[in-house]
């Protein structure tokens, strides 16, 4: 299914951004029986020999040695695809990328002061993002995604170009590895729980939706790839609505739009799904302001806090859970034409 899709988008002249092509890769075809792999695979994972397996009753275990080009241990986790009352997988409304340090067993309390500062900037630039595109966005998730099909091949390249400027060049577990906050190994596993949630969606698109599969699929990935997009744009909302007064006096926007938002400040909900039923109210009023006037609003709300970059709505992420145990004792082999050249001890 996903080559299907790849073609279609290649036969369109689509340019997607590297996030959205990151997404199509990330979720995998249904199961296959196991093949040769490509040359670029070959390059991305180099084939190293087998370690001899030890028959000594009484050695004692080393801790399991993993190479840093890729290869990842082996160790159980929660997965992040959990099915709902209606027997479909439920989406996730938080980033997948977030989640999976929470079910990631390399990943521990020690590196959560460093992952803090990128989860602040990544924030601060989709809302900047947002915000300059806030039209493009009010389009997307106002039902074009929901009309896409695979056969109207203008309306595709459309919607790849509004998602683009929407999307981010990494995603926060590549972004976390490239840093060199998370080990190369600790961010392959990361990456390895989110792709394994989206390839799960992705079988079960196939398998649920039918001759609709190809379609859903598409959204799916073109909704994804926007996911933290989303996420800005909400927080903002959750934000303004609590203060609507003092924001609307700061932009100096006096248009009736503007002024109808009035009626809508109030404190945000107890519970989660109260506050999404609020945010949906506030956001079909918040939608009949002109772009210049939404731009106003959010950008004086946004000079308005102690530090503009900082979202006062983001929580310090918490990694541990219940029965979570750090794999502490790890060591990273550096290989060099197939010899160990450096031994590193795992972060966390």
């Amino acid at each position: 299914m996903k080559n299907q899709i790849s073609t279609i988008l290649v036969v369109a002249g689509l340019s997607l951004s590297v996030g959205t092509t990151t997404a199509l890769a990330q979720v995998a075809p249904p199961p296959k029986p196991a093949t040769t792999p490509t040359g670029a695979e070959q390059k991305a994972t180099p084939q190293t020999a087998p370690a001899q397996q030890t028959t000594a009753v009484n050695q004692p275990q080393k801790p399991k040695r993993v190479n840093t080009a890729g290869d990842i241990p082996n160790v159980a986790h929660p997965p992040l695809a959990v099915k709902g009352e209606d027997g479909r997988i439920v989406r996730l409304r938080m980033l997948p990328d977030i989640l999976a340090l929470r079910s990631n067993p390399l990943v521990g309390p020690g590196s959560i002061d460093a992952i803090m500062p990128i989860i602040y900037g990544r924030r601060a630039r989709f809302e900047m993002l947002t915000i300059n595109n806030i039209d493009l966005y009010w389009e997307l998730t106002a039902g074009a995604l929901e009309s896409l099909t695979l056969g109207d091949l203008t309306r595709m390249n459309e919607i790849a170009e509004m998602v683009k400027p929407l999307v981010g060049k990494t995603t926060l577990s590549e972004e976390l590895t490239n840093r060199g906050i998370l080990s190369r190994v600790q961010g392959k596993f990361n990456q390895k729980i989110v792709s394994d949630y989206k390839k799960a969606i992705g079988d079960e698109i196939q398998v649920l939706d039918g001759d609709d599969s190809l379609d859903e699929y598409l959204k799916f990935i073109l909704s994804d790839s926007f996911h933290e997009s989303r996420l800005a744009y909400r927080a903002l909302l959750a934000e303004l609505v609590t203060q609507v007064d003092e924001v609307v006096e700061k932009s100096g926007t006096k248009s009736s739009a503007v002024q109808s938002l009035l009626s809508y400040q109030s404190p945000l909900k107890d519970t989660k799904a109260e506050t999404r039923v609020q945010l949906d109210a506030f956001d079909k009023v918040f939608r009949t302001l002109s772009v210049d006037d939404a731009i106003s609003v959010l950008d004086a709300m946004r000079q308005m806090r102690t530090n503009p970059y900082i979202s006062p709505l983001i929580r310090r992420i918490v990694v541990l859970r219940e029965g979570k145990s750090i794999m502490k004792n790890f060591d990273l082999e550096i290989k060099k034409r197939g010899k160990v050249v450096k031994t590193t001890r795992g972060k966390d």
